[in-house]
């Protein structure tokens, strides 16, 4: 048995075969004083080489990477597999169960918890498990996200820079196999507590995603991952070429890169108001083009106010809800990166 804080695992991850258990969560509230949270996980195992982790549900309003980690335990057999894949398809479960971004048990964040704690409540329980667990077993880690409630995000995949350049080309490599139509270039110590730079802490190696958002399935953004993860898993050895193809794996084509970090802008609000969006996710605009009109929603004779682009780019992320608050973003604008740029951003030894 595996334990770490109040998660304990009985299930066999190590030997060959296909098997499905839980995560026993404890938690002590006025509702599971007497109960455990099961956290289910699987593993497919077929031979010795490379094990790849696949999480879903790491925020728990996000969908289609909770389906790809279902569904691949679903088709894949044993014998498809030269090594092996974990699955974790609600990793924050109590997130998943609320249909919310955070759990309801502690408000954790799971990717703001790792690498986790053992008495810091649940969320940090559960990622603690993962990084002590999970991430010594994987050659690679899959975390799958979409853009969740609140946002639709360009479907993208994630590359998270280090201050390690063979590290940096490891990630490369893997963001041009899962091959989505965009990767998006994120800066060292973009997002504290982050699964991302647990796994690489560990010496995993880590891609991550997002897939479609606003609170529902975009059967598009759902096919693009999941041909994607096959890729990835046929690449890191763990596939074999076979059982990808009948899966459904398809040939990789270019991905494009925007910038994540210094050269992105938001467009913020700074009035209540209700937001018309006069452009499109992936959109390239200018800068000073307007990109929506805020409308009073008290008064009718006070004028639309006019929001507009900071910086020219590509519109990467779009917010949901027209009724908006002061400080609420409504787009993300990310510069679209050269061959030349990405060369310096993954290598600072290249500049």
């Amino acid at each position: 048995m595996l334990d770490y804080g109040t998660v304990s695992c009985r299930i066999d991850l190590d030997s060959p075969g296909k098997r499905s258990g839980w995560l026993d969560l404890g938690h002590s509230d006025n509702r599971h004083d007497f109960s455990t949270i099961p956290v289910p996980i699987g593993v497919v195992r077929g031979g010795p080489g490379p094990v790849v982790l696949v999480t879903g549900g790491n925020h728990g309003d996000e969908y289609e990477g909770q389906l790809i980690a279902r569904r691949l335990f679903e088709r894949l057999t044993p014998a498809d597999l030269a090594g092996a894949v974990i699955l974790l398809p609600a990793l924050n479960l109590p997130a998943v169960l609320a249909g919310r971004r955070v759990s309801p048990l502690d408000g954790g964040n799971m990717n703001r918890s790792f690498p986790g704690a053992p008495d810091r409540g649940p969320t940090a329980a559960l990622a603690g498990f993962v990084t002590t667990h999970l991430f010594p077993r994987a050659a690679l880690a899959i975390d799958l996200h979409s853009g969740g409630t609140d946002v639709d995000f360009i479907t993208s995949s994630y590359l998270c820079l280090s201050a390690d350049a063979g590290q940096n080309a490891r990630a490369l490599d893997l963001c041009r196999d899962f091959a989505l139509p965009w990767t998006v270039v994120a800066p060292p110590s973009h997002t504290a507590g982050d699964l991302d730079s647990a796994a690489q802490a560990a010496g995993c190696a880590v891609i991550s995603c997002e897939l479609g958002g606003s609170g529902r399935v975009s059967q598009k953004a759902l096919a693009q991952g999941w041909a994607g993860v096959l890729r990835l898993l046929r690449g890191a050895g763990a596939l074999h070429p076979q059982a990808a193809a009948r899966l459904g794996e398809g040939p990789a084509g270019p991905t494009r890169f925007a910038d994540l970090g210094a050269g992105a802008t938001h467009a913020t609000v700074m009035h209540h108001g209700i937001a018309e969006p006069l452009v499109a996710l992936g959109e390239q605009v200018a800068a000073g083009q307007a990109l929506a009109l805020l409308r009073d929603p008290f008064d009718l004779a006070t004028p639309a106010r006019e929001i507009a682009a900071v910086s020219e780019g590509l519109v990467l992320v779009r917010r949901r809800n027209a009724l908006v608050a002061p400080g609420d973003h409504l787009f993300l604008i990310g510069p679209e990166m050269t061959a030349d740029q990405l060369l310096r951003a993954a290598d600072p030894r290249a500049a």
